[in-house]
């Protein structure tokens, strides 16, 4: 999987799926880890304080997925809803389902 370049502002707003008080759906790209390594380099939290909206901190990851891994991921606006959306996914009130694209198939069973 080829690493995907820093998001601008731009870029990451345009990934918004939802929005709303609480809580920030985005579209997570492939290739794009959602925390900085520890040889640094492009991230997604990086993006974070462009997704404020007027709060006086940028959201929180309620959960994660892998660099390679595409998909919805959901951030926290504010501590409370944060700690709120952790213990929903602890509880498993949200759930997360994986999806494999793949083209051909095995040659036998």
């Amino acid at each position: 999987m080829l690493d995907v370049p820093q998001l601008t502002a731009e870029q990451i707003q345009a990934r918004v799926l939802h929005r709303d008080g609480l809580m920030l759906v985005i579209d997570k790209p492939a290739g794009l880890p959602v925390h900085r390594g520890p040889k640094g380099g492009a991230n997604l939290e990086a993006s974070f304080d462009a997704l404020r909206y007027g709060l006086p901190r940028p959201p929180v990851l309620a959960h994660r997925l892998d660099k390679d891994t595409s998909g919805c991921l959901v951030l926290g606006r504010h501590r409370k809803a944060t700690a709120s959306l952790g213990l929903l996914f602890k509880h498993g009130k949200i759930s997360k389902t994986y999806w494999a694209v793949v083209e051909g198939g095995p040659n036998e069973d």
